[in-house]
């Protein structure tokens, strides 16, 4: 599955293991620049390997408009993040949360 910005990923590796990130951007190569809104700014975001990320299907359209116009502030990051863990800390999984597999389904 391609990732693309504006969509959530899950960090698989290191120490940040299981935490969820938002793609803010992509550098170089095969890495991604991921923010949370909180330890990770939009201002000072993360990289990392595309490898090491498990990724939702989730793309947020508006916040894909706010990357692209450079607007993108660390409310909004966490605002959409808590929402998800939310959703998965009380199992309520959306057809969003769900990763993509293999064969795309």
């Amino acid at each position: 599955m391609d990732m693309e910005s504006g969509q959530v990923v899950k960090s698989l590796a290191g120490r940040d293991k299981g935490k969820l990130y938002l793609i803010v951007g992509f550098v170089e190569g095969n890495r991604v620049l991921l923010a949370d809104g909180r330890c990770r700014t939009v201002n000072s975001p993360k990289k990392k390997n595309l490898k090491h990320l498990q990724p939702y299907r989730c793309v947020f359209p508006e916040i894909k408009e706010r990357i692209r116009q450079g607007n993108l502030n660390d409310n909004a990051v966490r605002n959409i993040l808590n929402i998800l863990l939310s959703a998965e800390n009380t199992k309520d999984y959306s057809r969003c949360l769900r990763t993509s597999s293999p064969d795309g389904c």
